[in-house]
Parts: C-alpha cells; structure tokens; sequence
C-alpha cells in the first residue's frame, strides 16, 4: 500500500494526510521524525537516533525510549511507513513527497538550463522554503550539522537566484531582497558584493559606496579583518564608474523567456545572447568573491543569542532540560496557574475557568479538561490521585486519575479572608495543605478525611515534605517554617526568615529552595545546618514565582522577566535564563523537560 503522506522539513517540521494535518507528538518524537527525514529512505541505527535527540548526554533508558517513541509514531503515520530495519529503522518517503528531495532536484535542473530557466526553476525550488530548515525540531548530535546545510543550500540557492536576475537585468528588483539577505548574514561576502552592484546598477552609487563603507567598519571592529581583494577591487570599479559595471544588453526573446518561464530558446536569438552573456564574464568575476572568514568569525556567530521566544498566554512552554531552550506549547485554559507532574502526566491548574489540564507528556497535548468546584490555588500529585486546594473554601479536593474527574471534597480549614496563595504536597503517609491567612491541614489520603490541623505564619503559598519535615513558605511574613509532622499541630520547630514574599518552594540537592517574589532572588537552605545562618541568596530574574527541582538543577519561573532561570546547585549561580516572552506562573520538571505554565501580561 502506497503511502498517502507529505513531509515537510524547510520550515517547521509538517506532516500531511489525505484528511489534512498529522499531529506528531512531543519534542522527542519529533526530533525523532525529523532525524529519519534527514536520511529518508535509509537505514538509520538507534544509536544515531539517540545521538538525534539527545546528543552527548542520553538517558541510561535511551533505546527504550526510542522504541517507545517509534511505536507512538508508527501510530501517527500510519502501516507501513516506518519500519524496523537492522540496526534501526527506515522511513520509507515516496518520489515527490518530501520538499527536500523536490527542492535539491529543482536545483540541480536549474544548474544545466539557460537563465531564464534556471531563474524559474529555482524560483520554484526556493518556494518550497517555508523557514529555517526543521525550525521547531531540536536536533542534536551529528545531524545538527545536517540541518545548518540545509540552511546553507537555501542560501547558495538565493545567491545563484540573485546572479542569474541580476544577469537578466533585475538589478532593482533584487535589492530588497539583497538587503534583507545581508542583514542576516552580515559576514558573507558575495552577498555585499552582489548588493553594491546591484545598488550602483540601480542609480545609487552613493548608497553602494556606503554599504561597503559599513562593512569594511563592521568586519574591522568585530572581526578584526579586511574585506576581500574582491571587494575591494568592486569599490575601486565603482569609484571610477568602470564600464564593465554596466547593466548588459538583454535581447527582447530573452526577456520574455525569463517572464514567460518559456523552455524554448529560438535559433535566432543564440548569437546575441552568446555575445551578451560573454559581457557577463567580467561581472562573475567580481561577484564570485573568495571566503575570508577565519575560524573567529564562525565563533562570533556561534556565539550570538537566538532569537527570542514569545510563548502565547493561556499555554505550557515545554523547555528541554539539555539545551536550555522552549522546544513546543502546550495550550490550555484561561490564566493557568500551579503545574504539578506525577503519575505519568503534566497537571495544570487554570484558575480562570476553574479546570485541570491533564497533559500527555509523550505527545504534549491536553488530553482532558477536568472541570473543578473551586479555583486550583495549588496541586500536589500521589498516593495515586491529584490533590487541589482551594484557598477561600479551606478545601482539598481528590481527583482520580483513573476517571479524570474529581471524586472527593474534605474540608480542612476557615475561608481565607486576606491571603488567598496556598501550597500542597504529598508525603510521610499525608496530603499536607498550607492556605488561608495562617493554616496547615494534614489529610489522611484513603480514604480522603481531615487528619489535623496547626498554625502556620501569615499567608502560607508554598509547602514541600523533605528531610523527614513540613516545610511552608510564608508570603505574608517572609518566613519559611519546619514542622514535624507528628507535632505540627503545636507549632513550628524552626522559623527562618527569608526573602521578600516567598511564593515557591523547593527540595533537592541537599536543599530547601525559597523563591521570592518581593526580593528577585532564591534563598538556598542547606539541609545539613537549618539555622538560619545557612540561608543563601541566589539573584534571578524579577518577580520569581515558583521553583522546581529535576535533573540535579533548580528551575526558577519568573514573572515580571518573564523567563525561567537555570540554577546549578554546585555553584548556586544561574547558568541560563531561557526567554518566555509573557509572564510565568506554575514551573514542574519531568520527562526529562521543563513544564512552565505562561499566562497573559
């Protein structure tokens, strides 16, 4: 059975059916489709494929999340498409039904046709082009290379594009594009000298001059270079305005060719045409510039910051965990909130609707929207259900899993009157809640029932279950607090103060890790001592609302810069701050990636 798909890789990474688009699933099984798509039709072994997706660092289960990956995608594709062929697996594509392939045989028709074939041929070679090849795939290892000569052909493309019009006497009409082209590339030297000659054809010799001006100054201050010997004789031809710079003398038939697209080249027209593209001999001389680039100037643009990332609101940014990056968006409801993982999903409180969006972390797709009594002030996930809190109703609520809806209500406290944060955890055998204006309820989770009740400070937002305590971070006070968790109901055992208003809370890598709000910084409490002389802060970016721990790193979501924040527990310094574009709430890791939920500015 013939395969009825499409895939496109120059652009962001598109598969399409008969019925329309085929979704494919996390960031990993894309990675995946797209490593088997740079070598379609061939054998490619597992081991290239988890270098594919996880380069110099996989995880010690990497084969068998391959497999797993691939039987999720056999599904997606359909029979037939992907199959097992020692040592890995095969894509089979048909003739016409990948662009790259349609793309590389339109180019290399356009190198044997006259110009205005050409011109046309590559016209529609470079139409296929959508966006930087694989553009929302993160692919790592070996193949990363691939990609960046992709993204290399596009560009010879366009420049053979740009000579063959500038041949035909398009010199004006090119001159947009040739500015836009050298922006981006700022160092390629057959750019500029295609733009300068471009710009002295179209009456602007001031401009050309200017140009190369700019550029000379630029590869000078950054590179610590000169341009080209051919550059340099460009700028002297048009100092002196030397005839061989002249627009060439394009006969009428070819003219129209190169409109109409026609294949035919009349007899008649072979002479005038043979004369005219010998006049372009002294052109592509000038205009095929040598590279002069050193290995500094690749450095230079290896090391320039990506574009940034703007993450819609009402959505989950899914960031790899490796590469620092937002690699897929989730949407979900209205204004989410707290993000917990656990039992095998991403769950995320929307306090608009009120609902929780239970997320497939394999495919990163909400695969249900579970309606809610109350706002989810804050999530927890264990003893085999997910735990809400709603702060003003002093309420925990039990959702199953199983059924995807919630199946208990236990009260466990007073409406909140002034502080309406909250914080949840599950451990030692409980359901720990800390809300309201000053409270810490211990539930008992089978069946779900109030199991006690203590005084935490003012404004509990935050509680984590770590080092054999309670631990509740307290907006109000700028407090953390430790409770035993057979004695809490009579008090604190330790109160340490803190940052400004802690709203997040964290254990891991020996620690208990504060977020706060008011003071742009995490506060480090090493488990060793807990006095409060241990506390340590830790700059981040502006308004930290939440943190989490996975990976031996601490993650920090951070509102007001809307960005999230990598912290290396070993030197307690941020590392990497990876752009959002819109305010952060809720942050949780699992699966080897970071969950963050972004809501509206």
């Amino acid at each position: 059975m013939e395969s009825t798909l499409e895939f496109r890789i120059l652009g962001p990474l598109e598969v399409l059916g008969e019925a329309g688009p085929v979704h494919v699933g996390s960031s990993k099984q894309r990675a995946l489709l797209g490593a088997l798509l740079l070598h379609a039709n061939e054998t490619v072994s597992t081991a290239l494929l988890v270098d594919a997706i996880w380069g110099e660092r996989p995880p010690a289960t990497a084969e068998k999340l391959v497999q797993g990956y691939v039987h999720a995608l056999r599904k997606q594709l359909g029979n037939g498409v992907l199959r097992t062929s020692a040592p890995g697996y095969r894509l089979k594509v048909d003739d016409g039904s990948l662009d790259l392939a349609e793309f590389e045989r339109l180019k290399e028709e356009a190198r044997a046709a006259s110009l205005p074939q050409a011109v046309e041929l590559r016209g529609r070679a470079l139409a296929l082009w959508r966006g930087p090849a694989l553009a929302d795939v993160v692919i790592e290892g070996s193949d990363r290379h691939a990609v960046t000569r992709l993204n290399e052909l596009r560009l010879s493309a366009q420049i053979d594009q740009i000579d063959a019009q500038v041949a035909l006497g398009r010199h004006t009409s090119v001159v947009g594009e040739l500015e836009a082209l050298t922006a981006a590339n700022p160092y390629q030297e057959r750019l500029a000298a295609q733009l300068m000659l471009a710009l002295y054809r179209s009456g602007r010799q001031a401009d050309a001059l200017e140009f190369y001006r700019g550029l000379r100054r630029r590869l000078d201050e950054e590179l610590g270079l000169q341009p080209s010997q051919e550059l340099r004789d460009l700028e002297a031809a048009i100092l002196r305005q030397d005839d061989e710079l002249a627009a060439p003398v394009i006969p009428a038939a070819a003219v129209a060719d190169a409109v109409d697209g026609d294949a035919t080249e009349p007899a008649a027209d072979a002479a005038p045409r043979e004369r005219a593209n010998r006049r372009l001999l002294p052109l592509a001389a000038i205009v095929a510039v040598v590279a002069v680039l050193v290995a500094v100037s690749i450095a230079v643009l290896a090391d320039r910051e990506p574009t940034p990332v703007v993450v819609p609101p009402n959505s989950v940014a899914v960031i790899d965990a490796d590469d620092n990056r937002v690699v897929g968006t989730v949407p979900v409801g209205v204004r989410p909130g707290p993000v917990a993982y656990g039992d095998g999903a991403v769950w995320v409180g929307n306090l608009e609707d009120p609902t929780l969006s239970r997320i497939d972390p394999l495919t990163e797709q909400v695969v249900r929207n579970i309606p809610l009594p109350a706002t989810p002030d804050a999530i927890a996930v264990g003893a085999g259900a997910v735990w809400i809190v709603n702060a003003r109703l002093g309420t925990l609520y039990r959702v199953d899993p199983a059924f995807n809806r919630v199946t208990a209500a236990v009260r466990l406290g007073d409406r909140a009157i002034t502080f309406t944060g909250a914080g949840a955890d599950v451990g030692l055998g409980w359901v720990w809640a800390a809300f309201g204006d000053a409270t810490l309820a211990r539930a008992d989770p089978a069946p779900p029932r109030a199991a006690g009740l203590g005084s935490a400070g003012t404004g509990p937002a935050a509680v984590t279950v770590a080092f054999g305590s309670i631990w509740v971070a307290n907006s109000g006070d700028s407090t953390v607090q430790r409770f035993s968790p057979l004695t809490f109901e009579e008090g604190p055992i330790r109160t340490l103060t803190v940052g400004s208003r802690p709203t997040g809370l964290a254990a891991g890598e020996g620690a208990i890790w504060v977020a706060n709000t008011g003071d742009d910084y995490v506060t480090r409490i090493d488990a060793a001592g807990l006095g409060s002389n241990s506390a340590r802060p830790i700059p981040v970016g502006d308004g930290p609302t939440d943190i989490a721990i996975g990976g031996g790193v601490v993650w920090v979501a951070t509102a007001a810069s809307s960005s999230v924040s990598r912290i290396d527990p070993e030197t307690n310094e941020v590392t990497a701050r990876i752009p959002v574009g819109n305010p952060l709430g809720g942050i949780a890791v699992g699966d080897g990636e970071v969950w963050v939920s972004v809501q509206a500015p």
